[in-house]
């Protein structure tokens, strides 16, 4: 078996868009995930990982194991190809984790095994295909064991056996329901897991116990030794799905085994999908995959000097922002604030689809203005923080649905009718945003700051508005922000009385920020109900939150004097891997703050790099000009990033996760939280793309506005806009941060200040940075 070439863990191959890892022994479980619109997977490099399946109502999880075991009937020899559950030592092994799939090829015994997966674009199921190959001299009298577990929901009421006709193994689980009324709800569940082979199955399992042995799932299973499986169907116990198939090999022969796992709401149901999947082919179905990504990811690719950056940018991060997007993070139960900043970074791939989920959002906004921050999308009751009144979601309309419209470059989508909450009425997009501004701008309290409710962008902050007069200095920060993005759009629609009025509530938003919210050195993070601030240099912990200060540089509240120190307090929050959220952490319950003190201090929103919140800083550097800090802020988020390797940091390069550990002197420092979904994908894909490379869209067209470290010579850029195509080359002969720029479009300087469109065109467009004067 022929290997790559290794790193310490892995390394990136095929321009980014595989991770390859060397070694089945990682620091952490480093899984891949693989899903579609109702179907999401976790593969780590030993292959294991849960299953979901959800519905608007429901979710099927598949939680266990997927074990492979090949047996040699002549040597009696026994191993599982994927190190795991018998840590069965290769002679060679890598892991292959790609967009559409992930594989696992290994070497023993004169045996080469390759084990791929992938999720197909429509159904609830995965696809596994087993290879196993001689490469000896003599034939080879071989079996191969697949199990996979089928727990879900509990043994009590679950049953397991083989349909002999279609070869489904599948298990059901009674869906559990406590009331007669229940039950209706039940009926579209998915309660029917299974497993099947595209061969014939020689024996089988259904019962965990009886296959393995006994509990013990990490030993040499009882079937594997005796060569054979018992064949017995399994009741009110953990179910498994358990296959033997005899394989003979000649001298180079290899041969080939499917496996589809899923879930269905009938045997009847799964059989027919069974029959369509093998008519269309397993090859054809995973070139449809690899299709779809290869058609997202062409939307836009950049070339700089710093190969992890573009790897993330041209691929995993179109990834992570699908699945985000498509599967709403894989939960019925999550805040609006998250939809909207998710469509945002969804919305450089596939405007419309953006377009579509960001206004069925915008639907939940009452005719007020104001728009419940937490929600359940399965209409279900309200549980927990949607019980709450968080006072930051009309903001996050402005912020979003401008991004949308300039990303898509139709203003002509603000025209578009959509429906209120509490309303049959309907109002156009623009009507929409400029409630949800009208309304925060009159909801402030005695400083003239904007109130904060039971939370604003950090929920844990649930102490000091409970009682209705706490108030935010970063939802005023970021309202402010949030009316400069529209301002444009009222002036374009000749809407000069609500550009009047908006425009003025964002100087008196600004003047109080001013007025009552400055520290001496930062901005402080609001006043509670009594009228207190918190978030400042007198507090003993939680003194300097950083989300005030990188607002106050967007949304341009902090000028002259105090934009320097504005700036010297995000630069003191600096890690080897990004800013921390806050500092000191809590170490206790603070009751000013409320519920954030109680959090472990250096995780998540107590005191963590909390990496969303690193964005909104690499954010503010572009708009400070501060070309080297915002990169560095950007390639120090990664995974990647050499300050805080892989190796330390524990997380496989595939994608950006939720936080790392922040608290210093922590044997967890730099740690990573390992979660796949985060804010941060969306907004780093925007600042990275339009703010620090520049290539920023507009209503009317692109616009080209670099803000790069100095010490770059050039980078290029090709986004598809519009129906048109833009190959951008940007060079930087004086090596400068930022300055003025000359544009050759077809050879001729380009005055303009948006790049000239032509329906279909392809344009190679130069820029050079030149010093500013």
């Amino acid at each position: 078996m022929q290997l790559s070439r290794s790193g310490p863990y892995g390394f990136f191959k095929d321009s980014g868009s595989q991770y390859v890892i060397t070694t089945p022994r990682t620091p952490a479980r480093w899984f891949n995930y693989l899903f579609n619109d109702s179907y999401y997977m976790e593969v780590s490099q030993t292959g294991q990982g849960d299953s979901i399946a959800f519905a608007p109502r429901h979710r099927t999880i598949t939680r266990g194991y997927r074990f492979f075991y090949v047996k040699d009937h002549g040597t009696g020899q026994a191993w599982a190809p994927l190190y795991q559950p018998l840590k069965s030592e290769p002679d060679a092994y890598e892991c292959i984790h790609g967009l559409a799939d992930s594989e696992i090829r290994s070497s023993t015994h004169g045996i080469d095994t390759s084990v791929h997966v992938f999720v197909p674009r429509e159904g609830q199921q995965e696809i596994w295909t087993v290879t196993l190959r001689n490469t000896g001299a003599e034939p080879r009298e071989l079996s191969l064991f697949a199990a996979y577990s089928l727990e879900n929901g509990g043994v009590m009421g679950s049953k397991c056996d083989l349909d002999e006709e279609t070869q489904i193994l599948s298990a059901y689980s009674f869906p559990y329901h406590v009331t007669y009324e229940q039950k209706a709800g039940c009926d579209d569940h998915t309660n029917v897991v299974y497993v099947y082979s595209d061969r014939k199955v020689d024996s089988y399992d259904c019962s965990q116990r009886t296959f393995f042995g006994g509990d013990d799932i990490y030993e040499l299973p009882a079937a594997v030794q005796s060569g054979s499986c018992s064949g017995q169907r399994a009741e009110a116990e953990h179910p498994v799905g358990a296959m033997q198939q005899r394989i003979t090999l000649q001298p180079g022969e290899a041969a080939v085994s499917r496996f589809v796992a899923g879930c269905g709401h009938s045997l009847e149901e799964i059989a027919a999908d069974r029959a369509k999947l093998i008519a269309k082919g397993f090859d054809v179905l995973h070139k449809e995959v690899l299709a779809y990504w290869e058609q997202l990811c062409s939307t836009f690719q950049i070339e700089t000097p710093d190969e992890n950056v573009n790897s993330f940018m041209n691929v995993w991060l179109k990834k992570q922002i699908v699945m985000q997007t498509r599967t709403n993070r894989m939960s019925n139960y999550c805040p609006v604030r998250n939809q909207l900043q998710d469509a945002l970074g969804y919305a450089l791939i596939d405007p419309a689809g953006a377009a579509a989920y960001m206004i069925s959002v915008l639907e939940g906004q009452e005719k007020s203005g104001f728009i419940q921050q937490w929600i359940m999308t399965d209409g279900s009751p309200p549980k927990n923080l949607c019980l709450l009144k968080h006072t930051d979601g009309p903001v996050w309309l402005i912020i979003c649905m401008i991004a949308l419209v300039n990303q898509s470059g139709n203003a002509e989508l603000l025209h578009r009718q959509v429906a209120f909450k509490d309303s049959d009425d309907t109002a156009s997009i623009y009507e929409h945003l400029v409630l949800a501004a009208d309304y925060m701008a009159g909801a402030t309290g005695e400083h003239g700051i904007c109130l904060m409710g039971d939370g604003d962008w950090n929920d844990p902050i649930n102490g000091p508005g409970r009682l209705g007069r706490g108030e935010s200095v970063w939802n005023t920060m970021a309202l402010v922000y949030g009316i400069q993005t529209l301002l444009p759009f009222c002036e374009r629609l000749g809407d000069t009385e609500s550009a009047e009025r908006l425009r003025s509530a964002a100087v008196r938003l600004a003047e109080a920020v001013n007025t009552s919210c400055w520290d001496g050195a930062w901005y402080i993070a609001g006043f509670d109900d009594n009228g207190e601030p918190f978030g400042t240099a007198r507090d003993e912990e939680g003194q300097l939150f950083l989300n005030t200060q990188t607002w106050a540089v967007m949304s341009g509240i902090a000028d002259g004097e105090r934009l320097a120190k504005c700036l010297a307090a995000i630069d003191s929050l600096d890690t080897p891997f990004g800013p921390r959220l806050l500092v000191p952490p809590f170490s206790g319950w603070n009751p000013k703050w409320g519920r954030i003190s109680l959090k472990l201090a250096g995780t998540t929103e107590n005191g963590s790099v909390y990496c969303h919140a690193s964005m909104f800083k690499a954010f503010a550097d572009c708009i400070a000009g501060r070309g080297t800090a915002a990169w560095e802020t950007i390639r120090r988020t990664l995974p990647t990033n050499r300050d805080n390797p892989p190796e330390r940091n524990g997380q496989v390069p595939v994608f950006v996760p939720n936080y790392y550990f922040g608290l210093a002197g922590s044997p967890g420092y730099g740690k990573s939280s390992h979660h796949v979904s985060t804010g941060t994908v969306g907004w780093m894909l925007w600042t990275t793309l339009e703010y620090a490379l520049g290539i920023r869209a507009t209503a009317d067209g692109l616009v080209i506005d670099p803000c790069i470290p100095a010490e770059w010579s050039g980078y290029r850029v090709e986004r598809r806009f519009r129906n048109a195509v833009y190959r951008v080359e940007v060079t930087n002969p004086d090596r400068i941060s930022r300055g003025n720029t000359i544009v050759l479009v077809d050879g001729k300087a380009w005055s303009g200040i948006e790049l000239p469109y032509e329906d279909g065109r392809e344009y190679e467009i130069t820029v050079q940075l030149v010093p500013e004067g």
